[in-house]
């Protein structure tokens, strides 16, 4: 449903895939943050517990996402031989280079 400004309905899609043994692809869109940060860590969190190598987000179609966002990147993190986070936002890059997470979270182009 559309808000009474008119603007588009905010939300938050994915996406698992799985191209490589121990290797999980997420494609996510939308905002993520603390209204569906759930709904997203109940979909990988099974996987990421189950001895996975190698974790790819694919964020280019992320339009925001919040510190519980971010958090829940870092729990994965610490599951997960490696994690990365392909395409983020100019400002999501920004914020996660300034908190110092950067090589945790192997952000790529």
């Amino acid at each position: 449903m559309d808000g009474v400004d008119g603007a588009p309905p905010t939300g938050m899609t994915f996406e698992l895939a799985t191209p490589e043994p121990r290797t999980v692809v997420v494609t996510v869109t939308g905002e993520l943050d603390m209204s569906n940060v759930d709904e997203l860590a109940a979909a990988v969190d099974p996987v990421a517990e189950d001895g996975l190598e190698r974790l790819v987000v694919e964020a280019g179609g992320l339009r925001f996402a919040d510190s519980s966002a971010i958090a829940l990147l870092v729990r994965w993190s610490t599951r997960v031989d490696a994690v990365e986070l392909r395409d983020p936002s100019p400002l999501l890059r920004r914020v996660i280079t300034t908190m110092g997470l950067a090589q945790r979270l192997q952000l790529k182009p």
